[in-house]
């Protein structure tokens, strides 16, 4: 069930992104709808907005976000033309998506791509996501995909699951915990997260600290095979160059990363959007002399477009208090020329 009380991660930064541009937004798509907290936000603050699009994978999650989204536009004053669409896909398909999509030829005018997994994702054991709570070796965010954290760790060979645990889990332990799921094939094989959970903890000393110190191991092997699973760095590679495409000039695209392997490649690719390839090439501006742009620093300009943020957005000391998984989390944006 989706709880009531959700507040999405960052939410005051990314209505001001939004809200602090000297262009209307028209229109706006959330790449990563989860439970709209976002986007009902978005659509609440923006009587001007005439069409917004919310994608996700995840048909659940989709179909409670249209409720939300109901909820918000009977407690907003919308533009009278206002359409709602929502739509069961990838946000790598953005570009093929938006075609289909009437009023938008000269593109849109936000982005936002929310890395993160919701709550009710990982709250719920069916889906494989939780360290705490056993339940199948899922792992998928699309239902319908085929691959599964089962079929990688009983079929993949050994030194390929060694890599997506280094990799994609920067876990040093790696050879150790390749050897010891290794073992576990043979003894019948992993098919439940409480299994899996339990060759980790084998791995992880007693007195290496205590419950969190497995914990931690724990939460980076389920990180490595869920990137792995859902193909997700390789996605990220792609994507902000297809929304950067998709944006009217002056669009703005924001995402919220949550680990160092999703914000390096956020940073890089946004560096290679803007038509800079290296550091030493950047031209670095001073921002924020609009005090509606109080949130911008330091930009960095390039031929095709500005990033607005040299350095990523990190939550506030409250929001970390709240809720200490937000800790990671970084907010980059680029606008288009």
């Amino acid at each position: 069930m989706m709880q009531q009380s959700h507040i999405p991660v960052m939410l005051g930064e990314v209505l001001d992104v939004f809200s602090s541009n000297l262009k209307p937004l028209s229109s706006f798509v959330d790449c990563t709808l989860g439970a709209a907290g976002h986007a009902s936000a978005i659509i609440q603050s923006h009587p001007e907005l005439k069409l917004f699009i919310g994608m996700d994978v995840d048909p659940l999650a989709l179909r409670m976000a249209r409720s939300r989204i109901n909820a918000a536009i009977s407690h907003s004053h919308p533009h009278p033309n206002f359409q709602a669409l929502t739509f069961v896909k990838n946000f790598r398909h953005i570009r093929s998506l938006l075609t289909q999509v009437d009023h938008i030829s000269s593109g849109v005018d936000g982005i936002l791509m929310d890395l993160g997994m919701s709550s009710m994702q990982v709250n719920n054991p069916a889906r494989g996501f939780s360290v705490l709570a056993n339940g199948p070796l899922d792992m998928r965010m699309d239902p319908q995909a085929s691959l599964k954290a089962e079929d990688i760790l009983n079929s993949w060979p050994d030194s390929e699951v060694g890599r997506i645990l280094r990799d994609y889990g920067e876990e040093r332990n790696w050879r150790l915990l390749q050897n010891k799921l290794a073992q576990a094939r043979l003894q019948g094989g992993l098919h439940s997260t409480g299994e899996l959970v339990d060759v980790i903890r084998s791995t992880t000393p007693g007195t290496k600290g205590g419950r969190q110190g497995w914990i931690k191991t724990a939460t980076r092997v389920f990180q490595a095979l869920r990137i792995a699973v859902n193909d997700e760095l390789k996605t990220l590679e792609d994507s902000p160059h297809a929304c950067f495409d998709c944006l009217a000039p002056e669009g703005r695209l924001a995402v919220i990363s949550f680990h160092s392997l999703e914000d390096r490649i956020v940073k890089q690719v946004f560096l290679k959007i803007i038509g800079e390839e290296g550091r030493d090439s950047v031209r670095k501006i001073k921002g924020g002399e609009d005090e509606k742009e109080l949130w911008i620093r330091q930009t960095i300009q390039g031929s095709n477009g500005t990033i607005l943020t040299k350095r990523p957005i990190t939550p506030s000391e409250k929001e970390e208090g709240f809720n200490r998984r937000r800790r990671s989390a970084k907010l980059r944006v680029i606008q288009k020329l």
